[in-house]
């Protein structure tokens, strides 16, 4: 989680240095291993180190090339780095950084070199030889790397507000962003990332992106795609399980590579506990280095979404150095008077996530493990219908049908059509059909879509771009199957997964790893998903080969549960202990910026909050959640200029500073 600071003077003049000072002193929290920068005239690079691998202990940063003089610096942690190292010629006894790995690859390929770079980074370079600048992203965005282009600066950093305290970009909210993050179809899948962050003018380079900087001018570039996925076929099912243990138990392995402890974020679900099982089961067969995993862990005690008896299942079974963090006052998703920067309204509640970053970071972990994005990757999807009768499973087939139809209670005919039939059609035909059937189907007042809380024309609006955003996907789909394109539509665009500052540790995710997706695109539908024969819930029956792959690994209450924790009660929780803010913001004498900014009607949304209080759940509860953060978001935008591009310090610091804690 090393910082990265770069500043491009295209006018070329000397204001680059000064400005990558500045960037770099907004993000000291990062530099727990110290700064260090390097400036060309027109061109300045800077770092704030954190020390994650070994050989970022021996590199320093930015880097130069005497045979070329190229410069980099990088945010950087690469897989295969043998098979890379023989490419470019390296002699094994050599052990060279990740960045030096990159800087070599660029020498020797260019543009060509960023997609056969395998894992997860972010990197500048800058090119003498071109007079040019690239700022590229790895193919699914797990190092941020944020860009602006203002008054002949171009600005790149680790996060935003470095580039928002180094220039004099105004701070305004992009509406077309927020928009996109209240539509229909991210609230409920999950929130991509995209090219525009919710800071009008500031950018972020996209995954598998690379962005080009000359003198006249910027522009960007996709070095990489998911093509083409070849169908894998195997005789015994239990081949799929065996295959995916090897290529999963390589994803969490090249993610162990630490100088310090490991930790792992765990719940007591499939995803998390898979990881922390395969690293603890890696450690102690000696595939790779180190003392074995802590583990960190939000307990509610009390509520129905408490999983402790579940991670101790975990912890019993292998002996790991559990930690059982409370999630505190339930504080920080609504901030009357919010203390500093805020990267986004989706932040949740802070105060639980300073909670579990201090354990983290009180027992020295430089590293944490997360099971983030496992549903958008491995749970599968009932649309399996054609894949069975292409390959002849008829008497499948009524099962599968039977129990999708139990779940969803769509027409047999639609089912019928729609995802037997048309999949097995030429892909131009299944789309012009499909298209067909939106515009037939698409609903007459799609703002019936929306909470009845929003305004009108505003929940008009989001319908709209609901059904446009539909149409999109259409065109631009990839797979005849229907479970394939759901499941390629959900990890590309990557999903948007925030972890607030100011906490140095470097957050890694194994089920964002392209090659676990690679292979999961290529196995059989109905390999990955599965109807339960005692319940049409679809976790019950989702993610069943990584269920397989787990026998013996996973505690078994783990393996074999049927449903998903909820969390409304911890929100309905969090509703009462700080319900004098809520009534204070929401409330007949309050002046609640989402409401003067047209997301909310004041009255149906106070209604609304207090319903939910009196446990009264409903189908908009994550509607409610969002649009609370998203206040706290607009008014951080009025705070002053120095406190706004400021990050705020921890929560249980800032009673200090005389904010409130609860």
């Amino acid at each position: 989680m090393s910082g990265i600071a770069v500043a491009f003077d295209l006018r070329g003049g000397l204001r680059a240095s000064a400005a990558v000072g500045v960037m770099l002193g907004a993000m000291r929290y990062r530099a727990l291993d110290g700064v260090a920068s390097a400036s060309l005239g027109e061109v300045a690079m800077g770092v704030a180190r954190l020390i994650v691998t070994p050989q970022e202990a021996v590199e320093s940063q930015p880097l130069a090339s005497p045979r070329t003089g190229c410069m980099l610096v990088a945010d950087a942690r690469l897989d295969a780095r043998r098979e890379l190292m023989a490419l470019l010629g390296v002699p094994p006894s050599q052990d060279p950084s990740d960045a030096e790995l990159v800087l070599l690859a660029y020498e020797e390929w260019g543009l060509e070199a960023f997609p056969r770079l395998l894992g997860d980074f972010a990197v500048v370079i800058w090119d003498p030889r071109e007079h040019r600048l690239l700022c590229a992203r790895d193919t699914s965005g797990q190092r941020q790397l944020f860009y602006a282009l203002h008054d002949g600066v171009f600005y790149a950093a680790s996060e935003i507000h470095p580039i928002i305290r180094a220039s004099d970009i105004p701070v305004e909210p992009n509406e077309d962003r927020i928009r996109n993050f209240l539509s229909p179809m991210e609230m409920f899948t999950n929130e991509k990332q995209y090219a525009d962050t919710f800071y009008k003018g500031i950018h972020s380079v996209e995954a598998g992106g690379v962005v080009v900087v000359t003198s006249s001018g910027v522009r960007r570039e996709r070095y990489w795609e998911l093509g083409a996925v070849r169908e894998i076929r195997y005789r015994r099912e239990e081949e799929y399980a065996e295959h995916l243990w090897e290529v999963f138990s390589r994803c969490v392995g090249d993610r162990l590579r630490c100088v310090g402890p490991v930790g792992v974020l765990l719940s007591g679900g499939l995803d998390s506990s898979s990881i922390a099982c395969i690293a603890q089961t890696l450690y102690t067969a000696g595939s790779v280095q180190g003392r074995g995993i802590s583990t960190f862990s939000t307990v509610y005690d009390d509520l129905e979404c408490d999983e402790r008896p579940l991670i101790e299942a975990v912890q019993e079974m292998y002996g790991i150095d559990a930690h059982y963090v409370p999630p505190g006052g339930y504080a920080g998703r609504l901030q009357p008077q919010p203390m500093g920067f805020q990267v986004a309204p989706n932040m949740g509640m802070s105060e639980g996530w300073d909670l579990i970053m201090g354990a983290v970071t009180s027992a020295g972990v430089r590293l944490l493990l997360t099971g983030d994005i496992a549903d958008a990757c491995i749970a599968g999807s009932p649309l399996v219908f054609d894949s069975l009768i292409r390959w002849g499973k008829l008497g499948d087939l009524l099962l599968y049908l039977r129990a999708y139809r139990r779940r969803c209670g769509d027409p047999w005919r639609r089912i019928l059509l729609l995802y037997c039939l048309a999949p097995l059609l030429p892909r131009s035909l299944q789309r012009r059909i499909m298209l067909g059937h939106l515009r037939r189907s698409a609903p007459r007042s799609p703002e019936r879509l929306l909470p009845a809380w929003m305004p009108q024309a505003l929940r008009a609006e989001l319908g709209a771009r609901q059904i446009e955003a539909t149409f999109e996907s259409e065109r631009r789909r990839r797979f005849s199957s229907p479970a394939r394109q759901e499941e390629y539509d959900l990890l590309y665009p990557p999903p948007l997964e925030v972890h607030p500052a100011p906490w140095c540790v470097q957050v890694a995710q194994p089920y964002a790893d392209r090659r676990l997706h690679e292979y999961l695109l290529g196995v059989p539908p109905e390999v990955k998903y599965r109807p339960h024969p005692e319940t049409d819930e679809f976790y019950a029956g989702s993610k069943r080969l990584l269920r397989q792959a787990m026998r013996g690994i996973l505690p078994e209450p783990i393996r074999t549960r049927t449903s998903k924790t909820h969390f409304a009660s911890a929100f309905e929780r969090e509703l009462e202990l700080n319900w004098h803010h809520y009534e204070a913001v929401f409330g007949p004498g309050g002046t609640p910026r989402i409401a003067e900014r047209g997301y909310v009607v004041q009255e149906r949304f106070w209604q609304r909050l207090q319903a939910m209080r009196a446990g009264e759940r409903g189908p908009d509860f994550l509607y409610v959640m969002y649009i609370i953060g998203l206040e706290t978001w607009l008014r951080a935008l009025e705070l002053p200029r120095p406190q706004l591009v400021t990050v705020p310090p921890p929560w249980q610091d800032r009673a200090t500073l005389g904010a409130e804690p609860r």
